[in-house]
């Protein structure tokens, strides 16, 4: 149940929700009053939405297709990693110009690159994932019990098949069983209902719409981080309520976006140069292929010792290139180039950090190694655009 609560202290994470800046839906996430990100809360996204593709153009040289969807929608469909569920007559699985296929938006339109589309459908559930394509199970990371991990793999792998697995979400280690399995159950029936509605459809027609990501956001983080969500906007409180979201409402005389300086935390995330508590900086410029990071010295008082020195800012700099990278929402390629370090091994003990760090971010991030030139290469999973690009949409 929701409620009508002032602010409250009685959790350690919080989701702000706030349109004082230009109307702009925006999510800002908390853990012990600092901030872990920021997320446009657009209500027009596409991703997660599972429509009719029509095969616009099929290019051999890049293994790949284009497809029409939706209103005059077009995305990147790659031939290597799908196998398509086509919805016309065909003698052979290979993908030509005019087919028709099932899919779901897996990624958003960013910069100048299209949608990305995938046939590997997910379905979503609070419990666990249904994943078309990939036939594992997977058990949630922050699930560490091994008897849990051994319960939750018994448990989806009697459902498994050769067409689908299952991903068991973190909310599952403390669900009763029962509770599981007729979730299971509801997934593997959704799937046959989409497909069986879409063999009816026209091609580019839309087959299930996903949940608005407000909603979406707002679910996955009570279950993940069992905290709260607070706005002063009547209707958005009012539509959580509709979905039974538990969500507060902040109605006292200081705004909201004041109470928690929820535009200086915006600026912050949009700046270039981000202070360290050292003294020293990054600098973030992204470009259109990918993302560039410089680390400096800065303010940074550098002692006698200045390998150890550098080797300290670098770890803080790790830290907070993590948070950066969430905040902002940046993904693709990130460059990252820290401060020079004479000691191979500290590199090395620097990239393991890195990777160490990032295994907490909520998208799939990897550090993959650091250049004969000292640069650290980072690939980050492209979902929905980075909050750079929102903003220039005000």
């Amino acid at each position: 149940m929701s409620s009508t609560d002032g602010l409250t202290n009685e959790s350690e994470s919080k989701l702000i929700l706030s349109d004082f800046y230009n109307d702009k839906l925006l999510g800002f996430y908390f853990y012990k009053e600092k901030l872990q990100r920021i997320t446009y809360m657009d209500s027009e996204s596409v991703v997660g939405n599972i429509y009719i593709g029509y095969v616009k153009d099929v290019v051999k040289n890049i293994n790949a297709a284009f497809i029409e969807f939706g209103n005059d929608l077009k995305g990147y469909y790659s031939l290597n990693d799908n196998s398509p569920f086509f919805l016309n007559v065909k003698n052979n699985n290979k993908v030509c110009q005019g087919d028709k296929i099932l899919v779901q938006v897996s990624g958003d339109k960013i910069k100048t690159k299209d949608y990305s589309l995938t046939s590997n459908i997910n379905l979503t559930g609070k419990y666990c994932v249904l994943t078309v394509g990939n036939t594992n199970i997977s058990i949630s990371k922050k699930i560490q019990d091994k008897t849990t991990r051994n319960q939750l793999t018994r448990i989806l792998d009697k459902y498994k098949n050769d067409e689908y697995g299952f991903i068991a979400r973190t909310s599952a280690k403390d669900a009763k069983e029962q509770m599981i399995e007729g979730e299971i159950i509801y997934l593997i029936n959704q799937l046959e209902e989409i497909k069986n509605k879409a063999m009816h459809l026209k091609g580019k027609s839309i087959v299930k719409e996903n949940e608005s990501i407000l909603t979406k956001e707002c679910q996955e983080f009570i279950d993940k981080e069992n905290g709260i969500v607070i706005t002063d906007k009547k209707q958005i409180f009012d539509e959580l309520s509709k979905n039974k979201i538990n969500c507060k409402f902040y109605n006292r005389d200081l705004p909201l976006f004041k109470c928690y300086s929820l535009e200086k935390h915006l600026m912050s995330g949009i700046n270039k140069k981000v202070w360290l508590n050292s003294g020293a900086y990054l600098i973030i410029e992204p470009t259109e292929a990918l993302t560039v990071i410089d680390v400096n010295t800065g303010k940074a008082e550098l002692k006698s010792n200045k390998e150890e020195t550098f080797y300290k800012i670098n770890i803080e700099a790790a830290h907070e290139v993590a948070r950066q990278l969430k905040i902002r929402n940046i993904s693709g390629i990130i460059i990252v180039d820290f401060i020079s370090m004479r000691n191979k091994e500290n590199e090395q003990i620097l990239l393991n950090k890195m990777n160490e760090i990032l295994k907490y971010d909520y998208s799939r991030c990897i550090a993959v190694d650091i250049t004969k030139l000292g640069l650290m290469e980072i690939t980050r999973k492209k979902v929905r655009k980075p909050l750079y690009e929102c903003w220039r949409k005000r």
